[in-house]
């Protein structure tokens, strides 16, 4: 996996040596409230993260992740994910939170926009996909202006916080990706 840089951003690989680092983002409570995150310890997550692959390719399954960070900041802003089923490896999911003091700044609409250009050319996916609760309006505003469609509704498609929840899929096909130009300009405040 590599950095990925945008006008505003850093896209940091999460590996065993900085694991620590998206653990702690993972600590905060309010990212919970849309999401189920692992209850690990960190030295359990450090670990899980250690066995990941380590390149983003074609084909390649696995979990790849991404600290998010502003050029010349040194805490992170949140993660964004990407996930490729062992099953289905032209298709990849992704996943992302920013911490609840740098939300309404564009900067995960920035990221998923960064994320799925990876995907599409690194990793030669065909589809990507995302999955987010109703009550998300601010993650499905991001969806929207980084070309996802919705694509249905999910009953009980996903857990938080133990319980059963909807989720809206969402998906980007590649050639829609690559019609709309595949890079879209984002001024800093969307």
């Amino acid at each position: 996996m590599r950095t990925i840089r945008t006008a505003r951003l850093r896209l940091t690989p999460v590996t065993a040596q900085n694991a620590d680092a998206l653990w702690a983002v993972l600590q905060q409570p309010d990212l919970r409230t849309f999401q189920d995150l692992p209850a690990v310890t960190a030295s359990t997550f450090v670990g899980m993260v250690a066995r990941r692959p380590q390149r983003l390719r074609p084909g390649q399954p696995g979990r790849f992740e991404w600290l998010i960070y502003g050029h010349k900041m040194r805490k992170p802003l949140g993660w964004v994910s990407l996930r490729v089923p062992e099953r289905e490896r032209s298709c990849g999911e992704i996943g992302y939170s920013i911490v609840r003091e740098s939300r309404g700044r564009g900067i995960a609409t920035e990221a998923v926009r960064a994320l799925v250009a990876e995907a599409f050319e690194l990793a030669a996916l065909a589809r990507v996909k995302a999955y987010c609760v109703p009550e998300n309006a601010a993650s499905r505003r991001v969806l929207e202006r980084s070309g996802f469609e919705t694509d249905g509704l999910l009953s009980n498609g996903a857990s938080v916080n133990g319980e059963l929840v909807d989720v809206l899929a969402h998906v980007l096909p590649r050639e829609r990706w690559a019609q709309s130009g595949k890079t879209i300009e984002i001024s800093a405040s969307a």
